[in-house]
């Protein structure tokens, strides 16, 4: 069977009079879901929901749509590869030391030594930085997969890592788990409250009472670490 799913640019006027923008998706669910990005609000509802049902359910989320809005509007910090500037990895403060030379980078306490043969190059250099970034991620990722996994009798085929703009990470039947590259400037409790969630659903591919179950023997603290990742969330993209 083919899942339709439709796709429409909508506005709403909230009751304080303030007029958004939000991407519709319909398709076949039971309920609607609201969802901010740092493009803005998402909204998932089910193919035959009329938009006055949509806005209606829209509303009564006000309060919560426009304090997440609120996060992603104010003005991100502007990232660039140079001496002294700052990023996050694994939840602590790196500060980048530059010099030209031969390509190469490394860690060594809390800072990040990189060389490279053109600094005034800033497109090649951060595509460098990413890169490198992205490695060490998929290393680390990795090992605190397998680990989980081995503890808690699972098993994983592959971990690999992902660009989505919306998920933290998924999961497949191939039993595949995909780990958002930026997750890797989160703290390490972070990390694997996302890690623990997506083992979970090696046993349920659904978000179902047995699957929080699941969540919270492997992970008891899941909910924390949620409200932690929703706080830094939209901050995780400042590398981008």
């Amino acid at each position: 069977m083919f899942e339709t799913e439709l796709q429409s640019t909508e506005t709403i006027e909230l009751l304080n009079g303030t007029t958004i923008n939000f991407l519709l998706i319909k398709k076949y669910r039971r309920s609607i879901g609201l969802k901010i990005t740092k493009d803005g609000l998402i909204v998932h509802a089910p193919i035959l929901m009329t938009k006055s049902s949509i806005k209606k359910a829209i509303i009564s989320k006000q309060k919560w749509i426009e304090s997440k809005l609120d996060l992603i509007n104010v003005s991100p910090i502007t990232f660039s590869i140079s001496s002294l500037q700052t990023f996050n990895l694994l939840g602590k403060a790196m500060t980048l030391q530059c010099s030209t030379g031969p390509k190469k980078i490394f860690v060594k306490g809390d800072e990040c030594f990189l060389s490279f043969n053109d600094l005034n190059n800033q497109e090649k250099l951060k595509k460098y930085f990413v890169k490198w970034l992205k490695d060490y991620a998929l290393d680390y990722f990795k090992a605190r997969v397998y680990l989980h996994s081995k503890n808690n009798n699972l098993i994983v085929n592959n971990v690999l890592l992902s660009n989505a703009k919306t998920k933290w990470g998924t999961c497949n039947y191939k039993r595949e788990v995909r780990l958002n590259w930026r997750l890797i400037q989160a703290s390490t409790f972070i990390i694997d409250y996302v890690i623990c969630h997506e083992l979970s659903h090696l046993k349920f591919m659904n978000h179902s009472k047995q699957f929080w179950d699941l969540v919270e023997d492997i992970f008891p603290d899941y909910k924390e670490a949620q409200k932690q990742l929703k706080l830094i969330g939209f901050h995780l993209y400042q590398l981008d």
